[in-house]
């Protein structure tokens, strides 16, 4: 896992904690990854991500009740904080450029690109983040308890969003076929069958067209 900052990564994981924020965000980027294998989570699983990059998805707009300011915590730390000018989303940076953002659900028919939040961050909305949400689970790593998706979870949802991926989309595969032999397939396909009709067919097809390759990714 060359050229992961971890030590930038527990620092900002601490801060959130010792701040009362832990709670209200679930990581879901390429580090859940590294916590799948460094937890024993997944026996066997060797996580092969580079990134600078830290995800985290906010629970819920309106949580908590009494608003807070992440990206003063962070800033009064020594972060850098960004309300990017084209999106209009906070990121927050460490002081050796590491990239911090944050995603929240678009639900309904809500077209807005970003949605403020309690938690004092202006968070990038976009679409199937529900099923990261819905099947969380809890990591417990140097006393922090942190939540994110299952491995079922996340990699349905790679699979979800690959088409609108760009130059990320080889990476992405890359993660889905790693991680594929260590999933329990009967959550698998419990997930599958609570997806909308729109989403089981991009699975659907994702995997029809993966199984006709050669890849270790093959529908039970």
């Amino acid at each position: 896992m060359e050229g992961m900052n971890y030590q930038a990564f527990w620092k900002f994981i601490k801060l959130l904690s010792d701040n009362d924020l832990l709670q209200h965000v679930e990581l879901i980027g390429s580090w859940c990854e590294y916590l799948y294998a460094q937890s024993g989570y997944l026996p066997g699983f060797t996580a092969g991500i580079r990134t600078l990059d830290i995800d985290f998805l906010v629970k819920n707009q309106r949580k908590p009740s009494k608003k807070l300011s992440l990206a003063k915590v962070a800033e009064d730390n020594g972060y850098l904080i960004d309300h990017d000018i084209l999106s209009g989303s906070t990121k927050i940076y460490t002081p050796d450029l590491m990239e911090i953002e944050f995603l929240i659900e678009q639900k309904g028919a809500g077209a807005e690109p970003v949605l403020r939040t309690n938690l004092g961050v202006t968070a990038q909305a976009l679409r199937h983040l529900g099923i990261l949400k819905s099947n969380a689970i809890t990591i417990t790593m140097f006393d922090q308890k942190i939540s994110l998706p299952s491995p079922e979870a996340y990699v349905l949802h790679k699979i979800l969003i690959n088409g609108q991926r760009g130059k990320k989309s080889e990476k992405d595969l890359q993660a889905i076929e790693g991680l594929w032999p260590f999933l329990d397939q009967t959550k698998v396909q419990e997930i599958i069958g609570s997806l909308t009709r729109k989403e089981k067919t991009i699975v659907e097809k994702f995997l029809d067209n993966t199984e006709n390759k050669e890849t270790n990714v093959s529908v039970p």
